[in-house]
């Protein structure tokens, strides 16, 4: 059996000698065979090969973004080096990072940060990821119970309902 193998790797590199090809011409059978080995075999390696140069191509390409980002980064300190200390005040100043930011219509956030605004789109969720508890905000007062605990329908359908955006993605 591991002569056979041999004998059909040999031929599906083409390093087996062509005067036994002789021999294989008498039996139609195994002619037919090796040669669906040998299509076999091409279009596994080719694949194979396929594989490996998706895979460089992708780490090629993060090294590219990486020395993209730290090119950018130089120029920025480039750049501002270049600034005058009175021109960055006034820009920090007009940037407003002492005010508070909102989130939704009433619903005021941290100051600190500069708001933008996507399309509802962009991103799509179902549940808001900040969860809200009314009450005071004592620190001896115990968190309100929540209602999820138990893992029922709600939390099959909204894991299944992951599952089905990250698929689509």
């Amino acid at each position: 059996m591991h002569v056979g193998a041999m004998s059909l790797w040999e031929i599906a590199l083409g390093m087996y000698p062509t005067s036994h090809f002789d021999q294989f011409n008498e039996e139609p059978f195994v002619m037919i065979a090796i040669w669906c080995f040998n299509i076999i075999t091409a279009v596994f390696l080719l694949n194979l090969l396929i594989a490996q140069l998706n895979g460089a191509y992708a780490a090629v390409y993060d090294d590219m973004v990486g020395y993209a980002r730290l090119n950018r980064a130089a120029v920025i300190v480039t750049t501002l080096e270049q600034v005058s200390e009175k021109r960055w005040a006034r820009f920090i100043q007009a940037q407003k990072f002492e005010e508070r930011l909102e989130f939704n219509e009433g619903d005021i956030g941290l100051p600190g940060g500069l708001q933008l605004t996507e399309p509802s789109n962009a991103n799509p969720t179902t549940v808001d990821a900040i969860r809200r508890f009314g009450g005071s905000t004592s620190r001896t007062m115990p968190w309100p119970a929540e209602e999820y605990l138990d893992g029922g329908d709600d939390d099959k359908f909204e894991r299944l309902e992951k599952l089905i955006v990250r698929a689509t993605k």
